[in-house]
């Protein structure tokens, strides 16, 4: 019950997060020099709505690490919500997706591939008895449910 707060928190308050009508604030002498990240975007969201399938996802990308919240609703099967975990490598998100089933707590590995303004979530074999993939590298891409660029809420 306390997860399931403390991520309706989260979520509320990174809804809520919004700067709007703020002015800029006018540098003081020489501007100093900003240093590139990888990602240029700090906050994006992507979703995929096919049939009543939906998924969900929104991304925090903070220096090496990237975090975020994703949802599968899928028509007829147990809505799941919950938070990852991971990093972007050449354009892939390896991430560890912490959610509840079936009211118990669960998790996995996820990785999605972005294209454009596009994500494709991968899939393949996992290791036994394991929710991690065998082999990151020979992961296929579902190009049947692209999950497309939207304004974050």
């Amino acid at each position: 019950m306390n997860k399931k707060i403390l991520l309706f928190l989260l979520i509320i308050t990174a809804v809520s997060c919004k700067k709007d009508n703020i002015e800029p604030l006018k540098p003081k002498g020489k501007p100093k020099r900003e240093i590139p990240t990888k990602t240029t975007n700090l906050s994006d969201c992507y979703k995929a709505d096919i049939a009543g399938n939906i998924i969900e996802l929104q991304i925090q990308n903070k220096a090496e690490v990237t975090t975020g919240t994703l949802t599968y609703a899928f028509s007829g099967k147990e809505v799941t919500q919950g938070a990852f975990k991971g990093k972007w490598e050449n354009n892939i998100l390896v991430a560890n997706y912490y959610y509840k089933a079936k009211g118990k707590s669960k998790e996995r590995q996820i990785v999605f591939k972005r294209i454009n303004n596009e994500l494709l979530e991968g899939y393949g074999e996992r290791k036994t008895n394991s929710t991690q993939f065998k082999d990151v590298t020979k992961i296929k891409f579902n190009e049947n449910m692209p999950l497309k660029k939207v304004v974050c809420n």
